[in-house]
């Protein structure tokens, strides 16, 4: 499997129509970009050689894929675009950032709703080159230290005996 780890092309997310229960619009994206299709033919390559050289002599078998001439740009193109994934890895789709295009703000609170955050990969505004995973788990940490924060601002102004209850929550009296 050869993987764009740091993939050129962009997808969108957007609404079918105006029923909330209607499926979104998904466009990929997959197969648009040129560099993420030359990354991707010289990965294809790449693996044909490795399995060739001689250590895998004794274990290598007839190849189940792409099966088409890796000299054949075109040929390659096609198995790309009709066998291309996410590779299990989705983010992005609403972008954190301060820029009016972005859906929520650096404190994870979603432009125009009231009382809603997003803490997942959907909000990172570029992908890592690598699984979400770690990215995410970073991210959640950072937003319950945001949120906690806030919170216990809010109780600054709080009654005294509610600020002793809230630090006896938190562990700290």
């Amino acid at each position: 499997q050869s993987i764009a780890v740091r993939p050129t092309a962009r997808g969108s997310v957007s609404l079918s129509s105006a029923d909330p229960s209607a499926p979104p619009r998904i466009e990929t994206g997959y197969g648009t970009s040129e560099a993420d299709l030359a990354t991707l033919r010289q990965g294809l390559r790449l693996s044909r050689e490795l399995v060739a050289q001689p250590a895998f002599d004794g274990v290598r078998g007839e190849e189940a894929w792409p099966r088409v001439d890796l000299g054949d740009d075109a040929a390659l193109d096609e198995y790309i675009r009709s066998t291309a994934h996410s590779a299990n890895a989705l983010g992005g789709s609403c972008r954190m950032g301060s820029d009016p295009l972005a859906v929520v703000d650096p404190a994870l609170r979603v432009r125009g709703a009231s009382g809603l955050r997003v803490v997942d990969a959907s909000v990172l505004p570029t992908l890592p080159g690598g699984q979400l995973g770690a990215t995410t788990f970073a991210l959640a940490e950072r937003a319950a230290r945001i949120i906690l924060g806030e919170r216990a601002a809010g109780e600054a102004e709080a009654p005294a005996e509610r600020r002793q209850e809230h630090a006896h929550a938190l562990g700290a009296a």
